[in-house]
């Protein structure tokens, strides 16, 4: 068999089909349709992080942040309120308002070590200088019955054991955005001085 192109069976030969480029249109429609899948997914991903501002509280969206009314937000050291998103899913928090521009969401179950067993969380009062202020308190069995406190802010009383778990907590004028997507774990002891609980933030 000959090695040139004109010595090969026609059934080899390219049909002349095969020499005609890609219409122009058809490129024109994909660069099209590439546009409008981005432009799609530009406006879904706003849609989304402009949610929890436009929803009429209280509601869930989607990224499981909680939108709740901001008549849901106590008065600065008033009692904080047990929030259920779902009494079937464990993550009922408190809402507190340990300062006027703080606002803290506390879950209502803590284990003493990261990862054990969890201890059901209530709100107490504790008497200070002056007053009384709200604090928190878990009794956990797992320890033989023994009782860790709390202030305000979660940080744990003792600095033998670690502070309260939290989600975090935005607020606007007219409504509370909790983020249950996350727990900030608070830190566990061990060993040595290491920070617990929520910091009391710097006044500027």
């Amino acid at each position: 068999m000959g090695t040139r192109y004109e010595d090969q069976p026609t059934e080899h030969w390219a049909g002349a089909e095969s020499l005609d480029p890609t219409p122009v249109w058809k490129q024109y429609l994909l660069i099209a349709l590439l546009l409008f899948g981005g432009l799609i997914a530009v406006l879904v991903v706003s849609l989304l992080a402009i949610l929890p501002q436009i929803v009429t509280p209280p509601a869930l969206v989607p990224g499981d942040r909680l939108v709740l009314p901001i008549a849901d937000l106590p008065g600065v050291n008033q009692q904080p309120k047990r929030i259920e998103p779902s009494v079937a899913d464990g993550r009922a928090f408190y809402l507190g308002r340990p300062a006027t521009a703080e606002a803290v969401g506390l879950r209502a179950r803590w284990a003493p070590t990261v990862g054990g067993t969890e201890c059901p969380v209530d709100v107490i009062t504790t008497t200070r200088a002056g007053g009384f202020e709200f604090g928190y308190a878990a009794r956990c069995e797992t320890s033989g019955g023994r009782t860790y406190t709390f202030n305000a802010r979660g940080a744990a009383s003792d600095d033998s054991y670690r502070g309260l778990d939290q989600y975090l907590v935005s607020r606007s004028d007219d409504r509370v955005i909790v983020n249950l997507s996350r727990v900030i774990e608070a830190a566990q002891r061990i060993g040595g001085p290491i920070p617990t609980g929520i910091p009391k933030p710097q006044q500027p």
